[in-house]
């Protein structure tokens, strides 16, 4: 019989680890997988209204349950605000903010908003839900139109009506028929100059002119930004309740995935357990 001494079974033992840490699956298994990630907030507001904590823990139910998604990436929610570790967002494919904007937006702080950029540099989408695209009338450091597309300066007007929304042949769209509900909606902002397509519009009044008759405007667009990345806005869902409408799931899912970079077929991604999003 043959006897190996102590020092040689030691020697054979870390050369065996090493083979295994080179098979080329094992290297893909500690890859970290790319992320998609939510971000809510604080907020002052009366329960069910800007309710950005039980939001994002709503939309990432819905992500969970949608095999398309989970089959790519991880999903890393963050209801109660921005992540205190900026790595937290270094994976992410795509990023989708629902929280207070004006004096509340988190970008406001400088190291995060240079971080941010960074990202937006990288490629990596963006998605927003209502107020997180309105910055305060002068703040043009946070660069949103080159980001996502479109941003609201200060609280120039708003809305709340039943609102007849159409949606447009944009991929985000896929899936969604028109449908109507009652929410606060933005009329007015500012866009980029190119890159920027409708996702969904609707008819709306100014409430700060309610003689003047209303006009079609965009409640939700799509971004591809000239430099690499796309974006998706939705000036909706100031109600939480908002996340129950079923052409409103189908279209956040869709717009995550886009902003990821994954194709949207000609019926929309497939949604699955509805319920768990409840």
């Amino acid at each position: 019989m043959r006897h190996f001494m102590p020092g040689l079974r030691i020697a054979a033992a870390a050369a065996f680890t090493a083979l295994m840490l080179l098979a080329p699956g094992t290297l893909a298994a500690r890859q970290p997988a790319r992320t998609i990630v939510l971000i809510g907030g604080a907020t002052p507001h009366n329960p069910g209204v800007h309710e950005s904590r039980n939001g994002v823990r709503r939309i990432a139910a819905l992500l969970e349950a949608t095999p398309a998604i989970t089959s790519k990436f991880a999903i890393r929610a963050y209801p109660d605000g921005w992540p205190a570790d900026a790595a937290a967002l270094d994976g992410a494919a795509t990023i989708l903010w629902y929280f207070d904007g004006l004096e509340h937006h988190p970008l406001r702080d400088p190291v995060r908003r240079a971080h941010f950029a960074t990202l937006m540099k990288r490629g990596v989408g963006l998605v927003t839900l209502h107020q997180a695209s309105t910055l305060l009338p002068d703040d043009r450091a946070i660069d949103l139109a080159g980001w996502l597309g479109g941003v609201r300066y200060g609280m120039i007007d708003r809305t709340v009506e039943t609102v007849a929304l159409t949606p447009t042949r944009h991929p985000v769209a896929r899936g969604v028929r028109a449908f109507a509900y009652r929410d606060e909606f933005y009329p007015t902002l500012h866009y980029a100059p190119r890159g920027v397509t409708p996702v969904l519009t609707g008819m709306l009044h100014l409430e700060a002119a309610p003689q003047l008759p209303s006009t079609r405007r965009t409640i939700a667009w799509a971004f591809d930004r000239p430099g690499g990345g796309r974006g998706v806005g939705m000036t909706g869902v100031h109600y939480l309740v908002a996340l129950d409408r079923p052409e409103l799931q189908q279209m956040l899912v869709n717009a995550v995935a886009w902003t990821a970079g994954l194709p949207v077929p000609r019926g929309g991604i497939v949604l699955a357990n509805r319920e768990k999003v409840r």
